[in-house]
């Protein structure tokens, strides 16, 4: 995984530069947002309960289901 940062979660900045190539286990997420439209790839960086960030693939099924559920919590 590959990200451009900026200071702050939520910045528009923020793009995924690589997506994870694991599986996005959804059960240790805590909260996402979608990268900007500057950016060069559609990305879903994923914030873990951990505090790590996971970019994701926002095409991939597991990755919308997990958004989905993120937002209904």
């Amino acid at each position: 995984m590959a990200l451009s940062l900026a200071s702050g979660f939520h910045s528009p900045a923020d793009c995924c530069l690589a997506y994870t190539p694991r599986k996005i286990r959804c059960e240790v997420m805590k909260d996402y947002f979608e990268t900007s439209t500057g950016c060069s790839q559609p990305g879903v960086i994923f914030l873990t309960k951990r505090g790590q960030r996971v970019c994701a693939n926002p095409l991939e099924k597991r990755v919308r289901d997990c958004m989905r559920h993120l937002k209904l919590s």
